[in-house]
């Protein structure tokens, strides 16, 4: 099997152009960090018959072969020969960006150099610069000696590229010409066996100058290639930018801009929420006139429908916040909130990379904890690491939705703001700053020493593709589904099973109404004993036994706190009439007290637990992996918790 390197720099379409080949589903996204390790795909075309298989290996994103960060290192690894998984090759294929072409052009240049006439070039987003024309491929080829081709990746010139790539691939393996400048403290981000594809230099100077060689090469063929009334525009990119990175408008805009994220997922998911608890409160209803009374009964209806439809509910809004985030990906806006935020990153002893960490962590703290091998300052690295957790992912989503929605009154503030909205806001805005004082803290202690400098390309604005994000959508609405119909399926009916036994012997409850049945039913059960266990812990932060359950249970992932709760208080209805969840909760009374269980102080006390604690099982693996030691999960478990429990007590303690 013949083997292709797709190597570019972030941004430049790299990703999408090894999708368009291999028909993959990686994410693509308008700022770097996407692909933080290598992948392997087949060309399309390998199916046909007499085609001879060729793979394409999608390599993380570099802008020169002078690796500062874990993913660049993967990259040069691959190119030099060293990396294990790729370590024999046949062509380099370099993707350019038109609308950055001096800086994609120096790397083609020292590609060229290294790999020769095995080099390829993609000029990609041509659709996005009316100038370049056949005529400028020609120039451009002939002068870097280099088979060229122009296309636009976005707008799937499929055939064309499959061809091209299959015309120009030669059939001996590679061997590398070159040789790549380091200087010693960058040879940690090289493998094993790089020796002889590596020049050793004493100074950051020698490889900065290096740097800079080519780029003045880049600028002496752009010269050949294009005439003066060519030369690629950008001012009006650049009068866009004096707003957007403006320190105090652009902040402003900033935070405009997330505040109405924050109000889109309520106002424009509520009637499709609507929909999806009347359709589950409507099978639930439906399925329980036709089981006789029993335990299947109850199986189904109180444990699996009550269990997962209390999941799927959140789902529109959960999709509605991937649509919008990918229209600002693709936007380009993204890059322009890193840069904006490098100052207030600086602040708290990072720079302007760890935001894009960050920001990921707002989808999953995995890839986040993952893509933080960018960043390449060690220390900055395992303060980001040890501090992503606490950004609200979309596990959380569920928990803060149902709480804020149920709890929280809404009602507008100075005309415009809508109180559960802001409440949403908050909960983001808390875990992030805590998220930057820790690691602040941590900068001044544990991982001291000085923050690096950030530097970071701003793609020019592009008008944002419908197909791109509801595609982006739908991959984040399936894995939610995935995971309702597997593992929070599989929880539910466990959690229903130690919900349900040991029952109840039937002498003791002659003469009992049917709620206080119920309610003594849930507290002998297997779980109810777990819960009352945990009891005089939660009491303070004004926790029953079952909400210590949902907490408990969450650990495995957090939206299984919204399942959890669905069963047991699906099993504690007495009513013929299927409840949502969050009747049955405004409607649960303490049988000691004789009051409701839930109030406000009860449901801030849980959502800043949730802000706080690191109850995913997953991330404690990749934040392992990542550090290379479980001291550090362990440590990360016990200060959040510790934090968690602190502010909910303290929330608690301030509203009641």
């Amino acid at each position: 099997m013949q083997t292709i390197l797709l190597v570019g720099s972030p941004n430049s379409g790299k990703s999408t152009i090894f999708n368009l080949l291999s028909g993959g589903q990686r994410k693509v996204s308008n700022y770097s960090g996407i692909t933080v390790d290598a992948s392997t795909g087949a060309l399309r075309s390998n199916k046909l018959e007499g085609e001879a298989p060729i793979q394409i290996v999608d390599l993380p994103g570099i802008y020169n072969l002078h690796p500062s960060t874990l993913d660049e290192g993967v990259t040069v690894d691959s190119l030099i020969g060293s990396n294990s998984r790729f370590s024999e090759y046949h062509q380099v294929a370099v993707v350019l960006d038109i609308q950055r072409l001096e800086t994609s052009l120096a790397l083609a240049i020292q590609l060229k150099e290294l790999v020769g006439e095995k080099l390829l070039v993609l000029v990609n987003k041509v659709d996005e610069q009316e100038f370049f024309n056949e005529e400028h491929r020609v120039k451009l080829e002939k002068a870097l000696g280099s088979k060229v081709l122009s296309l636009s990746a976005l707008n799937e010139d499929q055939v064309e590229l499959d061809k091209f790539i299959r015309k120009n691939i030669e059939g001996e393996r590679l061997k590398v010409k070159g040789k790549i400048l380091a200087t010693k403290r960058s040879l940690e981000y090289f493998g094993k066996g790089s020796e002889e594809a590596v020049e050793v230099v004493d100074s950051e100077k020698v490889v900065l100058e290096n740097i800079k060689h080519y780029q003045e090469k880049a600028r002496q063929i752009l010269g050949t290639v294009y005439n003066q009334s060519d030369r690629i525009r950008s001012q009006k990119t650049h009068k866009i930018d004096k707003v957007l990175i403006h320190p105090l408008w652009g902040t402003l805009i900033f935070c405009a801009i997330f505040y109405l994220l924050f109000y889109s997922i309520y106002a424009l998911a509520a009637p499709a929420m609507d929909f999806v608890d009347g359709s589950f409160g409507l099978l639930a209803d439906t399925v329980a006139a036709y089981l006789p009374e029993g335990h299947l009964k109850s199986l189904i209806v109180d444990g699996i429908i009550a269990g997962v439809g209390g999941v799927i509910i959140f789902l529109p809004q959960i999709m509605i916040l991937f649509f919008l985030l990918s229209i600002l990906e693709q936007s380009g806006y993204i890059s322009r909130a890193a840069f904006l935020t490098d100052r207030v990153m600086g602040f708290f002893g990072l720079n302007g990379k760890a935001f894009l960490p960050y920001l990921s962590g707002f989808a999953c703290s995995i890839p986040a904890i993952m893509s933080a091998r960018t960043i390449p300052n060690k220390k900055e690295r395992m303060a980001t690491i040890l501090t992503i957790p606490m950004i609200t992912c979309s596990a959380r989503l569920p928990v803060y939705i149902l709480l804020v929605g149920t709890f929280v009154p809404s009602y507008t503030v100075a005309g415009i703001f809508n109180t559960q909205a802001l409440s949403f806001f908050f909960l983001y805005f808390l875990g992030t700053f805590f998220a930057l004082l820790t690691a602040k803290l941590f900068r001044l202690s544990f991982y001291r020493g000085q923050t690096s400098s950030f530097f970071i390309d701003l793609p020019h604005y592009q008008r944002p593709r419908l197909k791109t994000a509801l595609k982006q959508m739908w991959r984040k609405a399936q894995t939610f589904l995935k995971k309702a119909g597997t593992i929070i399926l599989g929880l539910s009916i466990i959690i229903w099973c130690l919900s349900t036994f040991p029952t109840l012997d039937a002498e003791k409850t002659v003469g009992l109404s049917d709620e206080v049945v119920a309610s003594r039913s849930l507290e002998n059960s297997a779980l109810g004993r777990i819960g009352k266990s945990f009891e005089p812990v939660l009491k303070p932060i004004g926790m029953d036994w079952k909400m210590g359950v949902g907490v408990l249970v969450a650990f495995g992932a957090r939206e299984l706190f919204v399942s959890t709760l669905g069963t047991i208080y699906a099993l504690g209805d007495v009513d013929e009439e299927s409840k949502s969840l969050r009747e049955r909760l405004k409607a649960e009374i303490s049988p000691i007290t004789g009051k409701p269980v839930f109030s406000l102080a009860v449901a801030w006390s849980l959502l800043i637990f949730f802000v706080f604690s690191l109850q995913c099982t997953a991330t404690w693996a990749i934040i392992k992996k990542e550090t290379g030691s479980w001291k550090y999960p362990i440590y990360a478990f016990l200060y959040m918790g510790a934090l968690g429990y602190s502010g909910a007590y303290a929330a608690y303690q301030m509203l009641i």
